[in-house]
């Protein structure tokens, strides 16, 4: 199809061909002419030839070899910042590796160098970036197996022969593990190191021990040899063994992260044992697998079985999935660029989620884990939510970044899409580190994995002593209190200013290097954590000291929270006394005094200062220097693909992507628009033809639901518990790592680049030009084409072609097929992202690496680290190079046992766990999983139900004695309450300060989830909490806790911001560890016992709750046993008494919301009558608020007059009088015409709105109103006839014959007539291209889909070479990559032995096959190929059909081709494919005799396929031209885009530069680019040199050369002949056009006489100044009459030499300056 071919192109009109020039044109075009061909240097090796303009440059700076000395400093830095330095451009390292002959003694250096670079494991990219690089470099091939001689034939003491072997020995491991594919360039060193080791050890130089490590390497290198990198897993796995009775089935650390297609639809339960509560683990492997495998599966199951459910209903579109959102319609839009890696964005239908509200809802939150799937979850892919913003959450649109490898030739295909609400991130990391945990490695092993009940003191105690402590910042930090740690010779608690819990608690924590601390609620559990850290940072040189080496080594303290509050609080509390040396790392944080230590700050102030060596500053410049560049274009196609969701795109950068016949009609009629697309899709206010007929499109945006209302109240803005949880799951090190600002300039000049496509744009359009407003609104205007633009319904290929004339179409038929127009488009931008998406994920791999180095530097030198949960999952890495030996977990018991485990490190001596298990518990998503398995089990739970000492926390000093009641009752016993919660006041206007209020109004479920809400329960809170900001309470002291998601919906809804600004409403699980003067609380079903500790403990001095108590009572023990209590002291009913301030005897029952307006303002009915400054009477009712009337207003009208008219005042009385009057009269304008205006206007002031009564020049009406200047353009249409000759009807105002549309008829070089319209083709100077088509078959066999052309370009269509292991992913004009996996082709007989990609060493084998076939005859194949499906007996009749002539021989044998199923008599398909007559000449694959497809599967016939393949190749690799010789005339050209003096066309050409790929593109560039130059050179030649006289003149050519430079910027595929000759006439008329008004300003300004040269000057004119193309007869012509010229003239013009070639002559020459013409 037409429309398919065009996949070359972005925009702009199509372009082909090659290029040949006239006879006479200047030298300098001709030497453009000649570049056309050079593209035959790339692909023949030959050599390119030197341009000219390469002289002048500045020549780089040229990269020698590392050197001795580099070398043996480059020893001495840690191995992270010599595998950056090594990968340094500019350190030479890599120079070095290539060079041939290297002295003994650097490559003994370069050794060392390599085995201390791959030491580094925490840079993977990086690293595996070094590894490619040395394997294919001299040194491994080469130079090492030199150096393994060397060392077998050299006697000298001083060479290390053992460190030297071992080397060898690793760096050959090294390589083979990290790169399999290197065996090949190692197996000369392998055998060489065997003879080296064998000589050595014989000599006694070397060790045994050296024979066995070569036996270990030699196995292991056979095995990858072998069987590549399935067989390194092989190895790897051998080394774990776990001796267990009942081991499980699988090995947990060979089981992916990922969940898998097998995880998903297995039926059979996975292996999982339970946590245990009660003693020890077997041993670390027993507790790594058990922990690992239940928090796995809680990441799998919720998908598992969602899916399930979904597959089994997905016909049911109103059932909800359990534990699992569905969304349907999902397409990849394109790749987004975010700082250091690649995201996608996705589209998904919105119609069935409009009951969705994305503020609240936790659906598609940042970090969540989604699954795509094409084929109803057949195959999927996987990916976590990168970016969540709402407004592109309510359009559909959200970025993903995908966890794995995804096949983006399905980009096109529609996914679903189902999400869990898992956040993915911290399962990988905490995931991954279980599997890192080895038995060594383990942490407090004898606590968690043995249960010890007993808990010895730290290791630096247990060293020490008589270690003393001071403990002075206990009390008050003055007088030195000096205890030894370790004895029982300590202070008393009242001496330290504690409790005795307190202080049992406090000692603890020091002695005992596993300490477990509980604090309920309000006993001060952050206050203990910070005296804790108080005292160990006080004292840290005590716990700093490595025993082993008696020496301090310094080491922070690891400070470990749940959430980002809870972390703000302690690290302020630290601050307080460790003012410095903090760093923080988690979720967003509010606090204003750790913003200096957060993370990202640290970053920034350490980039200023230049603290990181200059080996990782070059790298990380080197590295964003090429991300930069991929950005770059990257950017560009994602702005074009975005703009087509914004609004039209024209005719003109669409017709790439259009068919012929849609293209010319489209453009058959002329318009009274710029664009006939508009018009087209009848955005415009006119028709086009007669047969239109303009459909009722009020009908089709009308929506009678969204008709204007009146403004109403903010919402207040509710902390939603999305946004919390985002927050919480951002952290610092997944910030910006690059430390720059974003080019904002830059991307707003992307922008409003591509923006210029819209033919449409909604944001320039106000109204159109005849005032048509569709549907009378253009706020509907607006949303109609919102929802045409963004729709997916478009049009095939099929249907779009049978489509004829496009205005035929119906409205709705003609957007789906602009926007099939449109997906064509957009495909080729994205196949433009998806190129380069992989090298910028890599470079920010790279990039996340040197981050990591930033990142360790700053926390090595810290005092104290702290992290939330999530942070420290995901800086896992670091932590292990940091071993912080005191690690503090605050909120320990909140946290999942794994999470605290992944953050400990071996280096770990002293684990304080700080918390408590009576309240909240770990979350897991799967409450099986939590209950059964007991996974909501946390290591401070587990700790205690093992019997090890925990210190419990007995004083509280929060709760008043009402609310604490409970606590003590229910919940702690013997917990005491401090003397200060004694002395709270009683809580204003309401008769109890606790109280319980019943109903039994039934809750409503929520449409996306499965939880429910009681919008009863929410207004009386909310009414409620109203009245009690009426009895003077701030909002800030006031929160209102909900006990399910849902509802804090309802509560955003029904709560104004006016009024309840800075009220908190939050679900009671984010409120843990939190507290308030007045707590408001929605009890819902809420019966867990660990929330209702949490939820009744909150409040400070008043505490009111709502629900069904009797419902709680009857299904919950607990709340029976409250219930009863609460009744009995009448704190419980179904009413709740407020009273009134000012009438003290006056109260009011409320149980229903209607009677919350007995006291509407807080107090009751009674007027408060108080007379106001105004005089009028408060109409309010009883206030306690105000009482002195300062803030309260009066809303009687105003009585104040202002008008000199006498106009009452319209407003009311609080409000200050209009200083105009604003009352519309009607007024007698200057002009005489008669309006009404606003009263205080004066009439000279207003405008006009009447018709406007004056006439044109023109004759014709004026269409403007009276007050506004006259119609410059006037819109009458008319008959006019161009210089071109043709007539036609134009608007009046049009006088330009590039408008005439009559169409062009011009026969091309390429034979064919050029389409275009007479003005588009610059009446016949640039001619539009040729859009034929080219329909030659390429080497690959396909047909060429491009326009014509002189030189196909390389296919673009999918390449269908393929093998029986794989098939060639890239496109089918780019090179293959040979199969490297074994021949397949092997039988009884005979084997190949070779690569799958090369030449088979064997012959056919023509033995019959011995194989029964499925229906029991035997086969009628031959031995070694495929069985035929077809039998002799069963289908003997299709078999035995002749077609060569042997088919029904009886012993006649058969080959079936694999690509398309056709059986054919294998002599006689012999016969055919070593026929070679056919192939002789062309290199062409072989076709099937029967249907002529291409075969390219096919054993028996391998080598005839594989030769032909070969063939094409070279053709293709001929084609695609040598990429060396490409890329130096790259940068040959860069150099001369330098040149170009234009900023628009340097900055255009430069764009395009990085996009070449072939020696045509090459060749394009150069043509380009020497027009350009020509193009400046004419445009300087007539600066300052034409008469004033001659302006206009001077102003036109100024514009023709502008017309010209836009013509040869137009991106378009090829520089065709007639376009290369067109560019060069053009050119040529205009510099004869510039140098004649130069020779008549000389004439004028000379005073020279004409007399004999007015022919001449007449004869020039007419040629060049015309609108009509230079012939090859004009150009002898006017060169005679201009040299006549020149000769009367008398004087040479500068810079146009006597024979009109056009030359520089310098920035201070004149016109007395004599200089001569290179051209001549």
């Amino acid at each position: 199809m037409a429309d398919q071919s065009r996949q070359h192109r972005y925009r702009g009109r199509r372009q082909r061909g090659g290029g040949r020039g006239g006879e006479g044109r200047s030298a300098s075009h001709r030497s453009i002419e000649r570049s056309v061909s050079q593209h035959d240097s790339y692909g023949g090796g030959g050599n390119p030839g030197h341009d000219s303009f390469g002289r002048g440059a500045r020549p780089k700076r040229e990269i020698r070899p590392t050197g001795y000395k580099r070398l043996e400093e480059l020893l001495s830095k840690e191995k992270e910042e010599i595998l950056m330095q090594v990968l340094e451009t500019g350190f030479g390292f890599q120079k070095l590796l290539n060079k041939d002959n290297i002295r003994r003694d650097i490559r003994v250096l370069i050794l060392r160098a390599i085995v201390n670079a791959c030491k580094c494991t925490t840079s993977k990219a990086s690293l595996n970036l070094f590894l490619g690089t040395l394997q294919t470099s001299s040194f491994i091939k080469y130079v090492m197996s030199h150096h393994i001689m060397s060392l077998k034939n050299e006697r000298s003491d001083r060479v290390k022969y053992e460190v030297e072997i071992q080397d060898i020995i690793t760096v050959i491991w090294t390589l083979v593990e990290k790169r399999p594919s290197s065996t090949h360039e190692l197996k000369a060193s392998l055998i060489l190191i065997k003879i080296t080791i064998d000589e050595l050890v014989g000599e006694g130089l070397i060790g045994e021990c050296f024979l066995e490590r070569y036996k270990a390497l030699d196995e292991f290198f056979q095995a990858v040899e072998n069987t590549q990198e399935e067989n390194v897993k092989s190895v790897r796995r051998k080394k774990v063994n776990v001796d267990e009775e009942t081991p499980p089935p699988d090995d947990f650390r060979a089981i992916s992260i990922f969940p898998t297609l097998n995880d998903l639809t297995a039926d059979r339960r996975p292996y999982l044992r339970r946590n245990k509560l009660d003693g020890s683990y077997d041993n670390v492997d027993h507790y790594l697998d058990v922990q690992f495998r239940l928090l796995r599966e809680d990441l799998v199951r919720p998908l598992r079985e969602g899916i399930r459910e979904y597959l089994q209903h997905k016909d049911d579109k109103h059932r909800r999935i359990t534990d699992l959102w569905v969304y349907n319609d999902v397409t990849i839009e394109y790749p987004v660029c975010s700082h250091d890696c690649i995201l996608y964005r996705v589209h998904f239908n919105v119609s069935r989620l409009k009951g969705v509200s994305w503020e609240s809802t936790m659906c598609l939150i940042y970090g969540s884990l989604v699954c795509l799937s094409p084929d109803d979850f057949q195959t999927v892919c996987f990916a976590t939510v990168a970016n969540r913003e709402v407004k592109h959450l309510e359009n559909g649109f959200l970025d993903i970044k995908f966890e794995n490898d995804v096949d983006f030739g399905l980009i096109e295909r529609h996914y679903t899409m189902v999400e869990t609400s898992s956040f993915f991130e911290a399962y990988r990391h905490v995931l991954h580190s279980l599997q890192e945990i080895t038995e060594t490695s383990m942490p407090m092993r004898s606590y968690i994995i043995e249960a010890r009940h007993e808990v010895d003191a730290p290791s630096y105690l247990r060293h020490n002593r008589t270690m003393t402590y001071d403990l002075s910042p206990l009390v008050d930090g003055t007088t030195k209190l000096l205890v030894r740690i370790a004895d029982n010779s300590w202070p008393t608690a009242t001496a330290l200013q504690l409790d005795k819990s307190q202080f049992d608690a406090v000692r603890t924590a020091l002695t005992k290097e596993f300490a477990v601390i509980q604090g309920p609620p309000g006993t001060g559990k952050t206050y203990i954590g910070l005296k804790i850290v108080h005292a160990l940072l006080y004292n840290s040189e005590c716990w700093t000291i490595d025993a082993a080496h008696a020496r301090v080594k310094h080491s922070p303290i690891f400070v470990v929270c749940f959430t980002n509050h809870a972390l703000d609080q302690f690290l302020e509390g630290i601050h307080s006394f460790q003012p410095t040396d903090i760093v923080r790392v988690g979720g967003r944080s509010n606090s204003e005094t750790l913003k200096s230590f957060n993370l990202t700050q640290l970053r920034k102030k350490a980039r200023e200062r230049k603290e990181l060596p200059i080996s990782i500053l070059n790298r990380k410049r080197d590295i964003l220097r090429d991300m930069h560049a991929l950005r770059d274009v990257m950017n560009l196609a994602e702005e074009r693909i975005k703009v087509t969701t914004t609004g039209v795109i024209g005719e003109i950068y669409l017709e790439t992507w259009m068919s012929d016949d849609h293209y010319e009609s489209l453009t058959q009629f002329e318009v009274n628009s710029d664009n006939v697309v508009v018009v087209w899709l009848r955005l415009a206010g006119n028709n086009i033809a007669s047969d239109i007929v303009v459909d009722d499109i009020q009908n089709i945006v009308h929506d009678p639901d969204e008709e204007p209302t009146e403004e109403e109240n903010e919402e207040m803005d509710i902390a939603e518990e999305a946004d919390l949880l985002t927050e919480q799951r951002i952290v610092d090190v997944d910030d910006d790592i690059t430390g720059e600002k974003v080019n904002v300039k830059e991307i707003d000049r992307i922008k409003k680049t591509v923006r210029r496509q819209l033919a449409y744009d909604p944001l320039k359009q106000v109204a159109d030009e005849d005032g048509f407003q569709l549907a009378g609104n253009k706020k509907r205007r607006s949303r109609y084409l919102k929802k045409q633009l963004l729709s997916s319904d478009k049009m095939r290929d099929i249907e779009a072609a049978r489509v004829g004339n496009i205005w035929n179409l119906k409205l709705n038929d003609r957007w789906r097929l602009y926007r099939f127009w449109i997906s064509k488009y957009c495909n080729y931008e994205r196949q433009t992202l998806f190129q380069n998406q992989a090298n910028y994920d890599a470079l920010g791999k790279q990039l996340q690496e040197i981050g990591l180095e930033e990142d360790l530097r700053l926390m090595r030198d810290a005092k104290v680290i702290g992290m939330t949960t999530t942070g420290a999952a995901r800086c896992r890495n670091m932590l292990q190079r940091i071993q912080a030996k005191i690690v503090i977990v605050e909120e320990a018991a909140e946290v999942l046992e794994a999470h605290i485990v992944s953050s400990l490190t071996e280096g770990c001596e002293h684990l304080i766990l700080i918390g408590d298990h009576q309240q909240l518990r770990p979350n897991p998503t799967v409450y099986n999983l939590a209950k059964e398995f007991k996974l909501e089990i946390s290591l401070f739970e587990r700790m205690v139900k093992n019997g090890m000492d925990c210190q419990r926390l007995n004083i509280q000093h929060r709760m008043r004695p009402e609310i604490s009641s409970i606590m003590k009752n229910y919940f702690y016993t013997g917990l005491l309450d401090a003397p200060n919660v004694l002395q709270y006041g009683n809580i204003k206007g309401v008769s109890n300060n606790m109280f319980f209020i019943e109903h039994n109004q039934l809750e409503t479920a929520v449409n996306e989830t499965l939880s429910k809400s009681n919008i009863f329960e929410a207004e009386f809170l909310v009414n409620l909490c109203k009245y009690l900001i009426q009895q003077g309470y701030e909002p800030s002291e006031i929160t209102i806790l909900i006990t399910c998601t849902d509802q804090l919906f309802k509560f955003k809804k029904i709560m104004k911001s006016n009024i309840f600004k800075g009220v908190r409403v939050c679900v009671v699980d984010s409120y843990q560890g939190l507290e308030n003067e007045i707590i408001l609380l929605s009890i819902g079903f809420l019966k867990e016992k660990t929330r209702m500790c949490v939820a009744l403990s909150r409040a400070k001095k008043g505490l009111f709750c709502i629900g069904n108590m009797k419902l709680l009572a009857a299904q919950d023990e607990n709340w029976n046993k409250i219930v009863k209590e609460l009744r009995q002291k009448k704190l419980l009913g179904p009413t709740i008494r407020l009273c009134c301030q000012n009438h003290t005897n006056t109260s009011v029952e409320i149980r229903e919301l209607s009677d919350f307006t007995k006291c509407p303002e807080g107090g009751c009915n009674v007027p408060c009558i108080s007379r106001l400054k105004c005089g009028h009477v408060c109409k309010l009712p009883c206030h306690p608020y105000d009482p002195e009337h300062k803030i309260v207003i009066c809303r009687e009208a105003c009585v104040r007059a202002t008008c000199p008219m006498g106009h009452p005042c319209r407003l009311k009385c609080f409000q200050e009088c209009e200083k105009e009057c604003k009352v519309s009269v009607t007024k007698c304008l200057p002009c005489g015409h008669n309006q009404k205006v606003p009263c205080f206007k004066d009439v000279s002031t207003v405008a006009c709105l009447s018709a406007c009564p004056k006439k044109l020049e023109c004759g014709h009406a004026c269409n403007e109103r009276c007050s506004q200047p006259c119609t410059s353009r006037c819109q009458k249409i008319v008959s006019k006839l161009w210089p071109c000759g043709h007539k036609g009807k134009y608007k009046c105002y049009v006088d330009d014959p590039l408008k005439c549309f009559h169409p062009c008829g011009f026969s091309l070089k390429c034979d064919h007539t050029c389409e275009g319209k007479c003005g588009d083709c610059k009446n016949g100077r640039l001619h539009q291209q040729c859009r034929s088509k080219c329909g030659r078959t390429l080497v690959c066999g396909h047909e060429c889909l491009e326009p014509c052309t002189r030189n196909c370009p390389p296919c673009s269509k999918p390449c269908e070479n393929r093998c029986v292991h794989s098939k060639c992913p890239m496109k089918c004009g780019e090179e293959c990559t040979p199969c490297t996996m074994p021949c397949e082709w092997q039988c009884e007989h005979q084997t190949c032995k070779r690569q799958c990609g090369q030449l088979c060493c064997r012959d056919r084998c023509n033995e019959p096959c011995k194989k029964l076939i499925k229906c029991g005859h035997a086969c009628v194949g031959l031995c070694g190929a495929p069985c035929p499906k077809k039998c002799r007996i069963c289908d003997r009749t299709e078999l035995t059909t002749i077609m060569f002539g042997n088919e029904d021989e009886p012993d006649a044998r058969f080959i079936e081709l694999e690509d398309c199923g056709h059986v054919i008599e294998s002599e006689a398909l012999d016969t055919w494919m070593d026929d070679k007559d056919e192939q002789q000449n062309h290199a062409k694959p072989k076709l099937c005799p029967v249907c002529k497809t291409p075969i390219r599967r096919n054993l028996r016939y391998g080598n005839i396929i594989k030769q032909l393949q070969m063939d094409m190749e070279r053709v293709k690799a001929k084609i695609n031209g040598d990429k060396h010789l490409i890329d130096l005339d790259k940068r040959r050209l860069e150099i001369k885009i330098s040149r170009v003096f234009d900023t628009e066309s340097r900055r255009f050409l430069s764009t395009e530069l990085k996009t070449l790929k072939t020696p045509d593109h090459v060749t394009d560039m150069k043509n380009k680019v020497q027009f350009l130059l020509e193009l400046e050179k004419i445009s300087k030649a007539g600066n300052g040199k034409i008469y004033s006289g001659y302006l206009n003149i001077e102003t036109k050519i100024k514009k023709e050369l502008e017309t010209c430079k836009q013509w040869i910027l137009k991106p378009r595929n090829r520089f065709n002949e007639q376009l290369f000759e067109d560019i060069s006439l053009e050119l040529q008329r205009i510099k004869y056009f510039m140098e004649l008004y130069v020779l008549k300003s000389i004439l004028h300004t000379s005073k020279i006489s004409k007399d004999g040269l007015v022919d001449y000057l007449s004869m020039v004119k007419k040629r060049v100044a015309g609108v009509k193309p230079l012939k090859e007869d004009d150009i002898k012509t006017v060169d005679f009459c201009l040299k006549k010229i020149r000769e009367k003239c008398g004087c040479i013009i500068p810079g146009i030499c006597p024979k009109g070639h056009i030359y520089a002559i310098g920035d201070c020459g004149g016109a007395t300056m004599e200089s001569k013409c290179p051209e001549c």
